[in-house]
């Protein structure tokens, strides 16, 4: 396995309209898929393929009686959800930010020479080491923003 592939488990599969504890959930590096415009059922039966918890904010999605792991989320608020989540993660700095925040997939190294023309010549010139998302291609380096982000991440996690 390549040094920077880690799988963090559990992973999750969410309701839509917890988009923004998805993007939480992979800030702190865990698999969390959403599947839009895909009904309820299909939903469950990958979660259960891919061993997957079932999270979401309906009470009515999660009184199935299908036998699956699932987490029903009641707060509206994004950052209360991450505290609700506290169960069933767990923070460790090294994993925080080796995921795609936007399509969810593992983040990879990529030399700084190999993108010159895709990032701004200042941030070229102050960083060295930058990772990729192989699906997107979104590029993500350890900046102001990124210190700024892990500090709040784990004020979230542990402070209400």
């Amino acid at each position: 396995m390549e040094k920077n592939r880690v799988e963090l488990t559990p992973k999750f599969t969410l309701t839509e309209d917890l988009g923004k504890l998805a993007k939480l959930l992979r800030m702190l590096g865990y698999d969390a898929a959403i599947y839009k415009s895909v009904n309820l059922f299909t939903i469950i039966r990958i979660a259960k393929k891919e061993r997957r918890i079932f999270v979401t904010r309906s009470q009515k999605k999660v009184k199935s009686n299908q036998k699956f792991s699932r987490i029903l989320i009641k707060s509206e608020n994004h950052l209360e959800q991450l505290r609700e989540m506290k169960d069933y993660i767990r923070l460790n700095e090294e994993h925080i930010f080796t995921r795609c925040i936007i399509c969810n997939k593992l983040l990879f190294d990529i030399s700084k020479n190999k993108i010159i023309d895709l990032i701004p010549e200042f941030i070229y010139q102050n960083h060295s080491n930058f990772k990729v998302c192989r699906k997107c291609g979104k590029i993500f380096w350890k900046g102001t923003h990124y210190q700024n982000m892990k500090a709040e991440l784990i004020k979230m996690f542990f402070y209400k």
